[in-house]
């Protein structure tokens, strides 16, 4: 029996060498930093984050929501066919095509896999170019398994939501209603869950007498591992994206915890299926339209201030990181000079070429100082990035990016 299932998970591990889907998150990973790293440069003349951040932030959450679903899924005994998880990568890559991870929800993507099932085995449809018996594993999937897995799906997106730091939303400039530029803060997340996923026609018996709860196929079982993609993505300009994300998060685990209910439901009337991915599918675009809705009722954040210089962005590992300057604060004061702009910012700095004191207001209207050391080859703006009066607007030209 161990040495069955030892055989198994390498067998696991090796099929997911095969999965377009993990080829396809690196894919987007890169074409989605390529292009955020160009906006950035566009918008204030060097690039603010390094490549791959979209991803990279979030591995702790994957891993451990990938080892958690996977025990519940083999504990459970939970069986997905080939062709459904084959339809998840399909729709999670047509949705992503355009960049926008959003599409990559459960309440989107799962929804309409579990409706097309629906359909398949409510009029007994058929598609004569499927391989042999995949019509009848698309027909025989558990829709109760799917509809609760699309819950689970949601609640760790709201995760990726309640995790959001504002220290590392992307920063970006739009024009606003009088025509002076404003900044947003952009939060993009690609979340790459690892499944073991128990799958028809392997060596695997039963494990126990009821088990697996959720059968498919007259064989024995297998396992796969499978990247599951969940994604969150919003701008941000009336609240700071950790305010925003907060928000997000309690409403998409509202909607988790009620396409839950539903599912519970749908193991004793079928009824509660349909019901559960309409709720799922609508709750998720009416919550992304509720949220900007409110956020765009806001007075934006990050416009031009007369009594300092609102802080966009902050560099990492720039002298500005390391003073433990954050987003969301204003600039008042350099060396006890007041700056409004970033050319009265840039000639107080030239006081001092070997040490910086700032007179700081942060998020909470509290005055704090912080001071530092600079040195020769440091960003000429410490590593802060501001609400530019136009796009590319330097004071110094050709400074080294600092992030490469």
């Amino acid at each position: 029996m161990i040495n069955q299932w030892l055989i198994e998970i390498g067998e696991g591990f090796i099929w997911l060498i095969g999965q377009p889907l993990l080829y396809w998150a690196i894919l987007l990973t890169i074409i989605t930093s390529y292009y955020r790293r160009k906006q950035e440069r566009n918008d204030f003349g060097s690039s603010v984050y390094g490549f791959g951040t979209e991803w990279s932030r979030t591995w702790l959450i994957s891993l451990v929501s990938g080892v958690i679903l996977s025990a519940l899924l083999i504990i459970s005994g939970g069986v997905l066919s080939y062709p459904v998880l084959l339809m998840i990568s399909v729709l999670s890559i047509i949705g992503t095509v355009t960049g926008r991870l959003y599409f990559l929800s459960a309440g989107y993507v799962m929804s309409t896999i579990i409706l097309i099932l629906g359909l398949i085995r409510e009029f007994s449809l058929t598609i004569n170019l499927l391989p042999n018996g995949w019509m009848n594993e698309l027909s025989g999937t558990s829709l109760p398994l799917l509809l609760a897995l699309t819950a689970v799906f949601l609640v760790i997106e709201s995760v990726l939501w309640f995790t959001t730091n504002k220290e590392y939303a992307y920063p970006k400039l739009i024009k606003g209603k009088r025509g002076k530029y404003i900044g947003k803060h952009h939060v993009k997340r690609l979340s790459v869950v690892p499944l073991l996923v128990p799958v028809p026609n392997g060596v695997i018996d039963s494990l126990f007498s009821w088990w697996p709860l959720f059968p498919l196929g007259d064989g024995g079982y297998g396992l796969m591992v499978f990247p599951l993609l969940i994604g969150v993505q919003h701008a941000f300009q009336g609240h700071f994206s950790n305010q925003g994300g907060r928000l997000f998060g309690k409403w998409v685990l509202t909607l988790g915890l009620i396409t839950g209910i539903f599912a519970a439901g749908s193991f004793y009337d079928p009824i509660f299926i349909y019901i559960g991915i309409a709720t799922a599918f609508v709750g998720r675009a009416l919550i992304q339209l509720y949220v900007r809705f409110l956020d765009l009722e806001k007075p934006g954040l990050f416009t031009p201030h007369p009594k300092g210089l609102i802080i966009l962005a902050v560099i990492k590992d720039s002298p500005a990181d390391k003073m433990g300057l954050k987003s969301g604060e204003r600039v008042e004061k350099v060396h006890q000079i007041s700056v409004s702009n970033e050319n009265e910012f840039y000639d107080a700095l030239q006081e001092s070429r070997t040490f910086c004191k700032l007179e700081v207001r942060n998020v909470d209207g509290e005055i704090r100082f912080v001071q530092g050391p600079m040195y020769q080859g440091d960003h000429h703006e410490l590593g802060l990035i501001f609400v530019k009066e136009k796009p590319r607007f330097r004071l110094y030209q050709d400074f080294p990016d600092h992030v490469g």
